[in-house]
């Protein structure tokens, strides 16, 4: 969580909801009842890495957050490496 919050804009975009949500979920091609997905957006909202559902567990999602920040230039943390391949 504290990687989560300190190095990235957390944000949540309902896939049920109309309005704004809704918006979202047609500007990403996202379809609406989906299964959860956690993409790693730059501030033109362009994907850092490439979209990938079905990620579930803490190691696949620390895999994905050290992608995206490797992405940009950032040095991941090292609590963010203890974490891959550990579930």
């Amino acid at each position: 969580m504290e990687a989560i919050e300190s190095l990235f804009e957390p944000v949540v975009i309902y896939n049920n909801q109309p309005g704004k949500d809704a918006k979202i979920l047609k500007r990403y091609n996202e379809p609406s009842w989906n299964y959860q997905v956690v993409r790693f957006l730059n501030s033109d909202g362009k994907d850092l890495i490439p979209r990938k559902d079905r990620v579930w567990t803490q190691s696949a999602l620390a895999g994905r957050m050290i992608e995206a920040l490797d992405a940009i230039g950032a040095a991941a943390p090292g609590s963010l490496h203890a974490l891959v391949n550990t579930d």
